[in-house]
């Protein structure tokens, strides 16, 4: 049945229902996915649209997953003193920092499941710069192609020095890429606080301020 045809009957059973409640629940038993996908769509906007809320000054946006700040106070301005050391304009321009979004870490599936669907977005439709998860949710996005391959964008002299804390995987491709580094503990973020395990971080393919991240991580590998 086309679904010219399947909406043109279905108003006609629904312009026979008498009462309100029967045309509620008749919406719901022939909508419930697609009302219930709307929903997830306009939640997913709505999170988006007041997490970009003061960040039009931001030089980068950075999303620290799993991090330890529910343990301890951690220092956020780690991000702007690796900065002063490059010759960006960062002028008046602070790096802001996502420090809220958890997954896998209890029982409440949901809650992983509108975490993710976040990042999902934040991976495909808005501004995330630079993303540092432990290795099983830094995997999650590498299959769907979401990091920018940083062999091409980070010297390989400097690359070389580093090489063993060189993280690569495939993209939706099956390509190799040089999608992150591994940060173990001594590292800038690790003396800040935010973590006590090794962690990956990389450089969102769709990076708005890509040339900030680059230059992050260009910094954190020189020391």
């Amino acid at each position: 049945m086309k679904l010219t045809d399947k909406i043109k009957r279905d108003k006609e059973q629904f312009d026979k229902l008498k009462d309100s409640r029967s045309k509620i629940l008749f919406l719901w038993d022939y909508y419930k996915e697609l009302i219930l996908l709307v929903l997830a769509a306009f939640s997913i906007f709505v999170i988006l649209a007041v997490s970009n809320i003061g960040r039009k000054d931001a030089s980068m946006y950075v999303v620290l997953l799993n991090n330890d700040t529910i343990y301890r106070e951690c220092d956020r301005q780690v991000f702007d003193r690796i900065l002063e050391g490059s010759d960006l304009d960062l002028k008046n321009k602070q790096v802001d920092v996502n420090e809220n979004l958890r997954v896998g870490l209890g029982e409440e599936d949901m809650a992983d499941i509108e975490t993710l669907q976040v990042l999902t977005a934040l991976f495909t439709i808005s501004d995330l710069d630079l993303y540092a998860a432990p290795k099983e949710w830094f995997d999650y996005f590498a299959k769907e192609g979401g990091y920018a391959d940083l062999s091409l964008l980070i010297d390989k002299q400097v690359l070389q020095k580093h090489k063993k804390d060189l993280y690569y995987s495939k993209d939706e491709k099956g390509r190799e890429i040089l999608s992150g580094i591994i940060l173990h503990e001594g590292s800038p973020l690790h003396e800040a606080g935010y973590y006590h395990d090794d962690v990956i971080i990389g450089v969102p393919v769709h990076a708005v301020n890509m040339d900030v991240a680059v230059s992050f991580l260009k910094l954190l590998l020189e020391g």
